[in-house]
Formats: structure tokens, C-alpha cells, sequence
């Protein structure tokens, strides 16, 4: 669940979080192979953004996306809202405005908003020592541990960082006073407020430690924290149909399924990915409706759409406000001047002086963003139903910078690089799955089983499947003898099989961790 940005082009490496620090970095042809319903959709829009909403439809095509949905608004007025495609390539139901999406790290900037209210009332203050607030906080120094304030672990400048697979593989596995403690281990890999580090872990423990100072135990984090954005957010912002959640089934009627390429561009539904205790960083279940009303509440200052005073203004602002650079793009920022991060924002300012307040998220199949520009009373949300990496941040890429490039004549040929960045993940993953086998039962059979962190590897008939969770991730090999993803969270990523000193079976995901074998199994009879 990291930042996916708006300026930003995805990196190598396939997490949630990588996607996402890429793009901060930095959203067709054949497509996905699922066609979009734009005529059994509800679209509203006023006569100034039609010929901008029929430019979207014809990139959503063009991307081959199965669904998403894009509103614009300014304080006073939804300008435009779009559902595009299909909730489930099954049942071929219509996306509304009211489908829920998983939003992912946009929760961040809700997460911050909530903080804030604590704020107002006297609860908290942003510059108050975190150990103060809560005499348990322990971080991975003791001098970190006695200065850290509250703004700073909402910040992304502490100079703490967490392995790959922390956050973007394993955030379900812990409980809130698991989360709490792991802290601590973390790396120290810069100086604080030197070096932009983006960390879910740390953003976690902020996001609780309002609720911590409120005296909340540790174990009761996880319901109280969802119950505290309903009440303190959500509700009074308008999002009647927000709620913190993993997973939608059971839970609402009308939602959005995930979905990812795979080795030959075709979109594939994917297991929902478990966000637990990680909530405060990324575990927000929304609709376009609510992202709406949301945006909206920000250009109008902390003011709801029913009127309601939902944050001071001042407070707010502090969120929005940058205090440690984030890496921009030349190829796609041409026209950014400076990027910093706030508590939950990212703060861009154009050459023209135009003031760019926004984040973006991903997690197992979806991507998101919001963002507003406050000088010119408009704002932007893009919910997509498709995996992080490697596509589906090229689409939130090209309907910003559509609306930078024809309204302010800011970063005029990003769109076109968005629309060819497509192209090329696409191409590059149909490359991948042409020189891609299938994998030899015999040679792989040894190291079946399960493996530390949760990791299984099974084979059913000719498949060998990597399994995590609720997730699965065929395999196939390449002419070097390595495995690669074919399908699912990790696609195009590398997986080794070897063997450890003392010859017991490891795997390794490259890029993430490494793993030994606890418990074989039986080669299954082909």
C-alpha cells in the first residue's frame, strides 16, 4: 500500500508498495481482453467536461480495463461522474457510482484527516512526542524513540525504512500489538528528515496512536480504529458508503472485483488481499460517490457537503502541508517545480504556481487516486479495478494529466506517454510469456511444501502454484532455469528455487525475501 503518485510511472518490482513508490517516483490495443459498458453505466456530467468524459471512455478502451470510475468535482459541484465497465467479468454487472472500490493508500490522507480532529479537540498535538502521547511507543532508537512527534510518523521522513515484503506481502499476518512492536526492529536508514522513506509500518502506529493516547489497548486498535473513521470521518464527510475492509463479500452488495494481466495481457480476477492491522495505511472501502464527497470536503476546507464542520481548517492544512521532498520525474513531471510529502498528501507546485494536493494507493487488483488543486477549486478522483503493477497505474496517469494538459495547458504529452506506457507493460509481459514454459513436475517436486512466512508451493497436474494467504501465484520457467509469476499479485516476477547450505529447499522472491521449506509435501501423481 504505498503512494502511488500522479506524476509518477511505475518501477520495477510488483507489490503494492513498489508500484507505488515508483510512481511517487515519477496510470491497448489488444488490452486485457475485457470490454468496457459505458451505455449501461450512469454517467452525469455538465456540458463543460462531455467532450473530456468521452476522451476517458476512449482510453479505458483503449487500456482494456474490466472497470473504474472518475469523477470530477469542485466545492459546490460533482462536474463529471463516470463509471466505466464491468464490476465482474462473470456476472457482466454494470460499475456505478456507488460500487465499492479497495482504495488503498489514498486511506492515508483519511487516516491524517482523523488525527486531526483529535487535534482540534485538544487530544493531541501534531508536535507533541510520540512516547508522550504514548508512553509504550518504541522506535528502532532510543534516540528516536524520545524525539519523534506525532506529525513525523504520519510524514514519510523519519528515516526509518521496512523490508519489501513487510508491508506489501505480509500486512495481514500481524495483530495491531504485533504492528506496534515490530516497529522497533525496523531499519534505520537515514538520518530523520533527510530522506523521503515511505513506510506503512510507521504510518500504522501514527494512525493508532491517537486512539492509543486516548487510552485504547493495543488489542482493541483494530475495531475501535474502524469505528472511530466512521464516526469522526466517513460519516461526516459525506462517504455514507465508506468502511474499513478487506474484503467486500458479505459486507456490501455492490462491489468491484480485483483483477491482473497475466503472461499474455488477459485480465484475471484476483483473491483480495489482506490489509488487517495496516488499516490506517491503506484499508478503506469506497465508492466513487464517497471519493467524491471526500475531494470535496477538502477544496471546501474541512466543510462537508451537507454543510457539516468535519476538521478545522487550519488543521487540514497542516496535513496538506510538505515538509520533506519527494522525487520527481522529469519525463513525467515536465511542468512540477516541487514535490513534497506531507501527513497523507503529497504537495506538487507547478511552474505556473498551481498547488497539486494528492495521493494514490494500490493493493491486490486495484489502483487508486484523488487529488485537488485548490487555487482552481477543482478536484479528481480515479478508482481502477486493476492490479498496481505493471499497468494499472498508467490509467490515473493519463485522466490527470488530460485534465492538467487540456484545462491549464500543464504537462501537455503526458497523456500520450501514459497511453504508450500501457502499451509497452503489456507488450513486455506478452514477450515474458513467449519465452516462458511450463515447469517440469520431476525437477520440482522436491521442493514442494510449505516454507516459512506463509509461503506453500503445490503443484495440480502441470501447475505449480505459489500460494501466500488467500493468494495464489502460478509459476512458470524460463530458458535460464529461473521461475517467473505468470499470473496474480506478482506477475513478471522472478521466484528461485535452491538449496540452503544444509541442503534444505529455499525459495526466494526476488526482490522480497527469502525462504526456507518447514514442512514437504507429497509429489502429486500426474
Amino acid at each position: 500500500m504505498g503512494p502511488d503518485a500522479a506524476s509518477t510511472l511505475p518501477s520495477t518490482g510488483t507489490t503494492r508498495r513498489t508500484a507505488v513508490r515508483g510512481l511517487m517516483a515519477a496510470g491497448l490495443a489488444a488490452g486485457l481482453g475485457v470490454g468496457s459498458s459505458p451505455a449501461r453505466a450512469a454517467v452525469t456530467a455538465t456540458d463543460d467536461w462531455q467532450g473530456f468524459a468521452a476522451r476517458v471512455r476512449e482510453e479505458f478502451a483503449a487500456m482494456g480495463l474490466t472497470g473504474a470510475a472518475v469523477a470530477v468535482v469542485s466545492r459546490d459541484r460533482v462536474l463529471l461522474s463516470l463509471p466505466l465497465g464491468v464490476r465482474d467479468i462473470e456476472s457482466r454487472a454494470p460499475v456505478t457510482s456507488s460500487s465499492r472500490f479497495l482504495v488503498a493508500s489514498t486511506t492515508k490522507s483519511m487516516t491524517s484527516l482523523l488525527a486531526a480532529t483529535y487535534v482540534d479537540r485538544g487530544q493531541l498535538a501534531w508536535d507533541q512526542r510520540a512516547v508522550d502521547a504514548w508512553p509504550g511507543f518504541r522506535a528502532p532508537t532510543g534516540q528516536l524513540t524520545r524525539s519523534l512527534r506525532v506529525r513525523d510518523l504520519l510524514g514519510m521522513a523519519t528515516g526509518i525504512d521496512e523490508p519489501p515484503a513487510l508491508s506489501g506481502l505480509h500486512e495481514g499476518e500481524p495483530t495491531a500489538p504485533q504492528l506496534l512492536r515490530s516497529l522497533a526492529t525496523l531499519p534505520v536508514a537515514a538520518p530523520r528528515d533527510t530522506t523521503f522513506l515511505y513506510n506503512n509500518t510507521v504510518y500504522s502506529v501514527g494512525g493508532y496512536l491517537p486512539l492509543l493516547a486516548s487510552g485504547v489497548s493495543a488489542d482493541a486498535l483494530t475495531g475501535t480504529f474502524a469505528d472511530e473513521m466512521r464516526r469522526r470521518v466517513y460519516g461526516p464527510a459525506g462517504m455514507t458508503g465508506a468502511r474499513i475492509a478487506d474484503d467486500p463479500r458479505g459486507l456490501v452488495t455492490d462491489f468491484m472485483r480485483g483483477y491482473a494481466p497475466d503472461l499474455t495481457g488477459a485480465g484475471r480476477p484476483l483473491a483480495y488481499g489482506p490489509v488487517g492491522s495496516y488499516a490506517p495505511a491503506g484499508g478503506t472501502l469506497a465508492s466513487l460517490d464517497d471519493m467524491a464527497a471526500y475531494v470535496r470536503t477538502h477544496l471546501r476546507r474541512g466543510v462537508s457537503v451537507d454543510g457539516r464542520r468535519v476538521v478545522s481548517a487550519k488543521n487540514l492544512a497542516e496535513c496538506w502541508k510538505p515538509h520533506i521532498p519527494v522525487p520527481l520525474s522529469p519525463e513525467f513531471d515536465p511542468d512540477v517545480t516541487a514535490s513534497g510529502y506531507g501527513m497523507g498528501w503529497i504537495h506538487n507546485r507547478f511552474r505556473d504556481g498551481t498547488s497539486l494536493i494528492w495521493h494514490n494507493g494500490g493493493i491486490d487488483g486495484f489502483t487508486s487516486y484523488i487529488g485537488f488543486l485548490p487555487e482552481r477549486d477543482l478536484g479528481l478522483v480515479v478508482l481502477n479495478a486493476m492490479n498496481p503493477a505493471p499497468t494499472g497505474p498508467y490509467f490515473s496517469l493519463y485522466v490527470l494529466n488530460l485534465l492538467l494538459s487540456e484545462r491549464f495547458g500543464l504537462n501537455r504529452g503526458v497523456p500520450a506517454k501514459a497511453h504508450a506506457g500501457s502499451l509497452a507493460a503489456l507488450d513486455g509481459l506478452r514477450d515474458l510469456g513467449r519465452r516462458t514454459a511450463p515447469t517440469d513436475p520431476g525437477a520440482t517436486a522436491p521442493y514442494l511444501g510449505h516454507y516459512e512466512g506463509g509461503y506453500r508451493l503445490t503443484r495440480d497436474g502441470r501447475d505449480l502454484n505459489l500460494h501466500l494467504g488467500p493468494r495464489t501465484m502460478p509459476l512458470g520457467i524460463l530458458p535460464d532455469g529461473s521461475h517467473v509469476v505468470t499470473g496474480g499479485l506478482l506477475v513478471e516476477n522472478k521466484v528461485l528455487l535452491t538449496r540452503d547450505v544444509d541442503d534444505t529447499p529455499r525459495l526466494e522472491v526476488v526482490g522480497f525475501e527469502t525462504v526456507r521449506r518447514t514442512v514437504g509435501l507429497e509429489s502429486p501423481r500426474t
